[in-house]
């Protein structure tokens, strides 16, 4: 039997491993994407709270450079 769908109580995204490891996560917004992705951006500053269902580092592969956010783009400001 299947795992079914979780949705974690701290980012309210939902893993659902039925949808295959590259789209199992749904976020709050945007596309579905991957549990690594999942961490690179929200778990591992999120599970110091506790209850963050995407804790088990067997479960996700590491994450790429590109599942974490960019830096911002340099502002320049006139004086």
């Amino acid at each position: 039997m299947a795992n079914p769908a979780q949705v974690c109580p701290l980012c309210k995204a939902t893993i659902d491993p039925a949808l295959g490891s590259a789209n199992e996560v749904r976020f709050s917004a945007g596309a579905n994407g991957s549990r690594a992705k999942l961490w690179a951006r929200v778990c591992q500053y999120a599970q110091e709270r506790g209850g963050c269902i995407n804790s088990n580092p067997s479960l996700r592969s590491e994450p790429n450079p590109t599942d974490f956010y960019g830096e911002a783009p340099p502002i320049e400001l006139n004086p």
